[in-house]
C-alpha cells in the first residue's frame, strides 16, 4: 500500500513538473510577443513624429526662409499679375509689383524692364485721354463759351498737371478770345459802311462783351450813328405795318422796340399802340 502510495505521489510530482514547464513557456512566449509588439508601435510612433516635426519646421520657416525656398514660382506669380494689372489698366498696382520684384526678389533689371513698359503705356493713355480733352477745349472756343473754356482748362491742369500739352492753354484760350474780337471789330465797321443796319446792330451787340470802356471809345461815333439808324428803321417799319392793317407784323416790331429800346418815349408809344393793336387782333379772329 505504501509503496503504491509513493508511486501515485511520484507520479503527480511528474505531471506538475511538466505543467510547471509549459506554462513557463507560455510566458515567455507572451512576453516575447509583447516586446515586439511594443517595439513595432514604438517605431511606428516614432516615424509619425519625425513626420509631424518636418511639418511644424516647415510651418515655422520665417518668410524670408520660404521666399528663398520658392523664389522662382513666386517670381513666376508676381510676372503674371503685372501683365495682368496692365490688361486691366491697373497701372498703380503694376508698378508697386514691379518694385516688390526688385526690392524682395532682387530682380532689379527685370523689374526696371516692366516698369519701363507699364510707364510707357501710361504715357500712351494719358497722351490719348490729353488729345480727346483738348478736342473738347476746342469745341468750347468753336463756340466762343469763354468762360466754359478757362474752367475746362483749369479742370485738365488738375488732372494732367505734367502734361506739356497743356503747356500755355490758358495764353491759347485768350489768343483765339482776342482773335475773335479782332474779326467782331473789323465785321463791324464793313457792316456799317454798307449801311447794312441790321447785321451792323447785332454785330454791336455781340461786340459791346468783348469791349473795355477805353476800347469802346474807339467805335462810339459809328456805334451812335448805327443806333440812331436802326431805331429810326424799327420806328419807320411799325409805324408802316400800323398804317397797312399788318397788325402780326406791327405786334412783332413793337415788342422789339420795347425789348431794345426800353424807359425811351419811343417803346411807351409802342406799348400803347401795342394794347389797341392786341384789341384789333382779338376782334378780327372773333368775327371770321
Amino acid at each position: 500500500m505504501f509503496l503504491g502510495a509513493r508511486g501515485s505521489i511520484g507520479e503527480l510530482s511528474n505531471e506538475l513538473f511538466l505543467a510547471s514547464c509549459i506554462v513557463f513557456g507560455v510566458t515567455i512566449a507572451c512576453v516575447g510577443v509583447d516586446w515586439q509588439l511594443r517595439a513595432s508601435k514604438n517605431y511606428k510612433t516614432e516615424g509619425s513624429s519625425v513626420a509631424l516635426d518636418s511639418i511644424l519646421q516647415a510651418v515655422q520657416m520665417s518668410e524670408n526662409a520660404k521666399r528663398v525656398l520658392f523664389r522662382d514660382r513666386e517670381l513666376s506669380v508676381l510676372r503674371s499679375t503685372v501683365q495682368d494689372d496692365i490688361a486691366k489698366g491697373e497701372f498703380h498696382s503694376a508698378l508697386v509689383l514691379c518694385d516688390q520684384m526688385a526690392t524682395v526678389f532682387g530682380a532689379v533689371e527685370e523689374s526696371e524692364v516692366l516698369r519701363s513698359k507699364v510707364q510707357a503705356i501710361i504715357h500712351e493713355h494719358h497722351d490719348a485721354r490729353i488729345r480727346e480733352e483738348i478736342e473738347r477745349l476746342q469745341t468750347f472756343l468753336a463756340q466762343h463759351k469763354w468762360v466754359d473754356a478757362y474752367q475746362y482748362a483749369a479742370k485738365l491742369r488738375r488732372l494732367f498737371p505734367d502734361s506739356p500739352r497743356l503747356h500755355g492753354v490758358e495764353q491759347h484760350i485768350a489768343d483765339t478770345r482776342t482773335q475773335y474780337r479782332h474779326e467782331l471789330e473789323a465785321k463791324f465797321l464793313y457792316a456799317a459802311e454798307m449801311k447794312n443796319v441790321e447785321q451792323s446792330m447785332k454785330l454791336l451787340r455781340e461786340l459791346d462783351g468783348y469791349l473795355t470802356p477805353d476800347e469802346a471809345r474807339r467805335f462810339r461815333d459809328t456805334a451812335t450813328d448805327i443806333i440812331t439808324n436802326y431805331r429810326d428803321s424799327l420806328r419807320a417799319r411799325f409805324e408802316m405795318s400800323v398804317s397797312d392793317h399788318r397788325w402780326h407784323e406791327a405786334i412783332e416790331f413793337g415788342e422789339v422796340i420795347i425789348d431794345q429800346f426800353p424807359n425811351t418815349k419811343m417803346a411807351e408809344e409802342a406799348q400803347t399802340m401795342l394794347e389797341t393793336i392786341r384789341i384789333r387782333v382779338t376782334e378780327d379772329e372773333t368775327s371770321s
